[in-house]
């Protein structure tokens, strides 16, 4: 009766935590397109595209926080209309120039074609989105605590 009982006990602990784990909101960045609806774990990530005017790569890489983003620094490689020209260069090497921005926004709304060859960079990959959506579909970042079973049902961006 004693082995019954802490067997019962054992699988209902078991249950109860893996309860908690799978309900428990995981903060993730929830990217939602006209054809996708997923997340990205990664705390921070980038977005990469071919200026129009320009035609050089543009980077900015984002940091996710408590409540919306931040947008830590931009790397272009040259300085255009519209370029601002007051934030501090961090570094320049190969033509690229990185400047601090430290801009704080609530969420992300980024508009992309496959004229701009938009990519969203985070971990070590590289989705191409601008390749799988209409040209001028809009793509929105949101912060969001997501339970894992969600996370699960959503997937993982890529």
């Amino acid at each position: 009766m004693k082995s019954l009982s802490a067997a019962s006990a054992a699988l209902f602990s078991g249950l109860i935590v893996l309860g908690v784990v799978i309900a428990c909101p995981i903060a993730n960045t929830h990217v939602t397109t006209p054809k996708h609806d997923c997340v990205i774990r990664e705390t921070d990530f980038n977005l990469q595209w071919r200026h129009s005017v320009e035609k050089t790569l543009w980077l900015e890489n984002y940091h996710r926080e408590k409540k919306g983003f931040q947008l830590v620094y931009t790397d272009l490689i040259a300085f255009g209309a519209g370029t601002p020209s007051d934030y501090p260069i961090i570094f320049q090497k190969d033509g690229i120039i990185r400047m601090s921005v430290k801009q704080k926004i609530a969420e992300i709304n980024w508009t992309v074609s496959r004229n701009m060859q938009g990519r969203i960079l985070f971990g070590n990959k590289s989705w191409a989105i601008a390749n799988e959506l209409p040209d001028y579909s809009l793509v929105q970042f949101k912060n969001s605590y997501t339970p894992l079973w969600k996370i699960w049902w959503l997937g993982e961006c890529l």
